[in-house]
């Protein structure tokens, strides 16, 4: 039998998801110490989804190392070698991509993330276009916030520090972190997005509220918030947003017409405002009032209560044509 092996060669983090830790919770990742070694039962660095962004997928082996009670975890490449019988497998020499900061624009190297004309001539380094430099790492935030549209980054070879100093800032419109070849960051959304921009509980990304709430989806984060007026107060209540979403993809898609939101998340005081329960769903993002042309509210709730996992319920009167979907219990009200 093969003994198969990971051995962590810097000290590293374990993740849930292949993306830098500043994008995680806390409960997504786990420290780990160089030198480490652990059973596995299978690794990988790709799937048919494409590669990890630069991470190894593993699941261990022995339950005593389990994390968390979870034995497949992800691990920056860099960081850690997989072994076979004694042998590495993975990365190999010629595996390991170069992480680079590519200046697309004459820029100025900043040893602080403030304008320019704010330093002294000792904290600023004039660099031009074109400029290529091997990093170690990169940054666009720590745990007090961003740094006011800089990369904090350190130089990899020491021939390239400036006045012997190898982290510096430089403008995130300036310069480009490339991995493998490929941009990582920054990937600008707003160059994508045009709505108003907002910040969002557990992410270090800003948000927009024409951005799809799910990639690709119908459903947009201004349709959630109100047009960034209710923006979510904790994690929990961004996780129920997302959720909620993924259902309610799925009704769109079987009725195959576009939804007319008219509520989804609903703080207080606005759900009382509305003559909300005090117990509604709306409160926490797990519901959401809609309609949609040509129908009756009854007629909608009759093709989606079969499958749909929560409650579905209508409205009278004036209200005759919406329906509220929610991702509490299952119960139907109204029809």
């Amino acid at each position: 039998m093969v003994n198969k092996v990971l051995k962590i060669t810097d000290d590293t983090i374990f993740k849930l998801r292949p993306l830098q830790s500043l994008e995680l919770s806390p409960e997504e990742q786990f420290s780990v110490l160089e030198g480490r070694q652990f059973a596995i039962e299978s690794y990988a660095y790709a799937d048919a989804s494409g590669d990890f962004e630069g991470h190894i997928r593993v699941a261990l082996q022995n339950q005593a190392d389990w994390v968390r009670g979870r034995n497949t975890w992800y691990v920056y490449k860099r960081h850690a070698q997989v072994l076979f019988d004694g042998r590495v497998v993975y990365p190999q020499e010629d595996q390991v991509a170069v992480l680079i900061l590519k200046v697309v624009r004459a820029t100025i190297f900043k040893r602080r993330p403030i304008p320019s004309t704010q330093l002294p001539e000792a904290q600023k380094q004039e660099i031009p276009n074109g400029s290529i430099f091997a990093l170690d790492s990169y940054a666009f935030a720590n745990a007090q916030g961003d740094f006011d549209n800089h990369i904090r980054f350190a130089l990899k070879n020491s021939e390239d520090y400036i006045y012997g100093l190898n982290t510096w800032y430089v403008y995130n419109r300036h310069a480009q972190v490339l991995y493998d070849g490929k941009v990582v960051y920054p990937r600008f959304p707003s160059q994508r997005f045009t709505g108003t921009p907002f910040k969002l509980p557990g992410n270090r990304s800003t948000f927009y509220t024409d951005q799809p709430i799910i990639p690709g989806g119908s459903f947009t984060w201004g349709e959630a918030t109100k047009e960034a007026q209710r923006i979510p107060t904790d994690i929990n209540e961004v996780t129920n947003i997302l959720a909620l979403a993924k259902q309610l993809q799925r009704a769109r898609n079987q009725i195959g017409k576009p939804f007319n939101i008219t509520s989804w998340y609903r703080p207080e005081p606005f759900n009382s405002q509305a003559g909300g329960v005090p117990n509604s769903q709306h409160l926490s993002g797990r519901a959401v009032d809609f309609w949609v042309e040509g129908y009756l509210g009854r007629q909608l709730a009759f093709e989606l209560f079969p499958w749909w996992p929560g409650g579905v319920g209508t409205y009278s009167g004036s209200r005759s044509d919406v329906v509220q979907l929610d991702i509490g219990p299952k119960r139907t009200w109204g029809f």
